[in-house]
Formats: C-alpha cells, sequence, structure tokens
C-alpha cells in the first residue's frame, strides 16, 4: 500500500497475540470494596476499613438515575499507587487505591480504607461521577476530624458554606469493622458540591 494509490502508507501490525477479545465487564463488584484483593486470597489492605455512604442528587434533590462513581485514593500511609511510586517502600501490596461502583438509584455505599495524609494534604478520596446529562464531575472528599483538614490548600481555598460539602461525617457507626461515613453530593441546583476540572483521576 502506498501514498501514490491514495491508500494507507501504514504497514499492518504483526499479529502478537490472538482473540478472541472480550470487553473488562464494568460492573466488577471487586472494585466496590477495595479493602480485599480478590475471594479466596487471605490477605487485604492494611488501614482502618471505612464505609463511605449516601446519594447522589439531580438539581431538583431527586436521586439521580444511573450514576457511575470512579474512586482514586493514597494508602493508609499516604501513597498513591502510579508509575512515580514503583518501588517506594510505603507502597501497600494488596491495595490498588481505584474504585468503581454503579447506582441505578443515586444512591452508594463505597468500602475501602481511611487513606493517609499526603504531603500537604488531608486525608481524601477523588470522586469522579458520571451521570445522565453530565459527562464528568470530579470532586474530592474529607473526613471530619482528620489532621490536616485546617491546612489543605483545596478545604482552604473554599468559603466556609463550600467547605463542609466535601466532608464527610462519621455516623456513629460501625459495620462488621469498618467506621461508617456520610456524604451526599448535589450535582447541581441548590447547595451544590463544589467541583474541580484539575483533578487526573
Amino acid at each position: 500500500m502506498t501514498q501514490e494509490h491514495g491508500q494507507n502508507a501504514l504497514l499492518p501490525t504483526n499479529e502478537d497475540t490472538c482473540g478472541p477479545y472480550f470487553p473488562i465487564y464494568f460492573r466488577d463488584e471487586s472494585l466496590e470494596d477495595l479493602t480485599r484483593i480478590d475471594p479466596g486470597v487471605l490477605a487485604g489492605a492494611s488501614g482502618q476499613h471505612i464505609i463511605l455512604r449516601g446519594r447522589v442528587l439531580d438539581r431538583h434533590g431527586d436521586l439521580a438515575n444511573g450514576v457511575v462513581m470512579e474512586f482514586w485514593q493514597a494508602n493508609a500511609k499516604g501513597v498513591y499507587r502510579n508509575p512515580s511510586s514503583a518501588g517506594h517502600p510505603d507502597i501497600d501490596p494488596w491495595f490498588d487505591g481505584y474504585g468503581r461502583l454503579r447506582s441505578d438509584t443515586g444512591a452508594y455505599k463505597f468500602r475501602t480504607i481511611m487513606p493517609g495524609a499526603s504531603a500537604d494534604r488531608a486525608p481524601n478520596i477523588t470522586v469522579t461521577i458520571f451521570s445522565d446529562g453530565i459527562n464528568r464531575i470530579v470532586t474530592q472528599i474529607f473526613f471530619a476530624d482528620q489532621p490536616g483538614n485546617d491546612t489543605d490548600p483545596l478545604l482552604s481555598a473554599l468559603d466556609e458554606a463550600d467547605r463542609p460539602k466535601l466532608i464527610a461525617r462519621h455516623d456513629g457507626r460501625t459495620v462488621d469493622g469498618a467506621e461508617v461515613y456520610l456524604l451526599d453530593i448535589i450535582m447541581a441546583g441548590d447547595g451544590e458540591t463544589p467541583f474541580f476540572d484539575d483533578f487526573e483521576s
């Protein structure tokens, strides 16, 4: 094939692998609980187990139908798993730091570990939300009474009315060894959760 004949000038690639190929299962229940690796594997993530619960609400205050939420966080020692942390002595081999869930009703429940503080940041979880009519919105969730909340640069940049909208509160319960935290996320309208454009998720 040549450019003179008006066709693709690139040579076809070799067949290095064989199929068939299947898409990654989008509703992977193992991504809804980051405290364990896989059924049958006894090891699990180190750190305090938590359950993050809440609702994703639309501009009318109704539960958002068809929500996809993706979570990205540091491990219990404040280290993110990414290429720059490869070989870091505090990487938890049993914790990836990435989770995803789907909710047909807008209510969510996500089990993970309390992230550690990293650099000048308070413990937090980055959340990306996809929903009907919303391409992608990103925010961060913090936790009440955690060290560093008062000096975290993102929380400090918010006014007093918006700051509590990003802070999950302990509801006084422990379920199966996990501390339960509550936070509703409002995608638009009155009481809208602060969202940000410059987070990698």
